[in-house]
């Protein structure tokens, strides 16, 4: 029997991706799916009720991604694990429920993961899978990784910043099972009762950094954070807002994680179950 696997997916103005995502999830065995309409002015809602089978949560003010994940508890059930998935994303793996939970008894102490995200041209996002959030390791991993992809046809200089990347960053690992300190929050899964637990996310975070941060404290409750490859998703890449807007998000995000975890400024590697 396959453990629950609830989907969770928060979108805002995006009837058309989102349609298509519901189709693809429709034709999965999952134990139910629930969108959270985050304050759309467009035809999500009509859109919908072609889909009778997925329970619709609207919030009639933009809250964004983490306040739309947060939302959505109130309707999802405290067993089995939950599947967030952004609205903007194709899934690549046809049978997910299966694959999730055969992953799941393989690591009966897992408390959440992420899968494969690709982009476009089929590569994995970078930072779709990583080591802790470290002031100093983001530095280094920085320093290191783009003179791996530059050096990378030159035999001898190309393996040795590899070899210095890896300490910093997981990208350019194979895509293997593997413990990982954080992942995107576009395409990942949690133990249902522990996201309940923790409150889900903190609101502070509107858009960024709240991967780290959650995953930060299902590592400090005990519980294991995993990247594993037998899922996959595809990101379409339909960012909103402006770029500027962005920044300003990431950065304000980026300085309430090291208000709240000011031992990540410092220490370099936080322990793993």
């Amino acid at each position: 029997m396959n453990i629950p696997i609830h989907v969770g997916i928060p979108s805002y103005n995006n009837a058309t991706d989102l349609k298509r995502l519901l189709r693809e999830l429709s034709r999965q065995n999952f134990a139910s799916i629930t969108v959270l309409d985050d304050a759309s002015t467009d035809d999500t809602q009509s859109m919908l009720s072609s889909f009778p089978n997925v329970a619709y949560v609207r919030s009639e003010v933009n809250l964004g991604t983490v306040g739309a994940n947060n939302l959505m508890l109130q309707r999802m059930p405290d067993s089995g694990f939950i599947l967030f998935i952004d609205s903007d994303m194709m899934l690549e793996t046809k049978n997910i429920p299966e694959a999730l939970s055969i992953f799941i008894r393989k690591h009966p102490n897992i408390g959440a993961g992420v899968g494969r995200i690709m982009n476009d041209q089929g590569q994995t996002i970078r930072w779709n899978y990583g080591y802790d959030l470290n002031f100093w390791r983001s530095f280094l991993a920085f320093c290191t990784y783009h003179p791996a992809l530059l050096f990378i046809e030159v035999p001898f200089l190309g393996k040795i910043f590899r070899r210095l990347s890896l300490f910093f960053t997981l990208h350019l690992t194979n895509n293997v099972e593997q413990k990982i300190d954080w992942g995107i929050e576009a395409f990942f899964f949690v133990r249902s009762d522990l996201f309940m637990q923790l409150g889900g996310f903190d609101r502070r975070f509107k858009r960024f950094h709240e991967g780290p941060d959650l995953f930060l404290h299902v590592r400090k409750l005990g519980y294991q954070t995993w990247f594993t490859p037998s899922i996959v998703a595809r990101d379409i890449d339909q960012h909103t807002g402006t770029n500027w807007e962005r920044r300003y998000h990431w950065l304000r995000s980026l300085i309430i994680y090291f208000w709240k975890n000011p031992s990540r400024l410092i220490i370099y590697k936080w322990p793993r179950p």
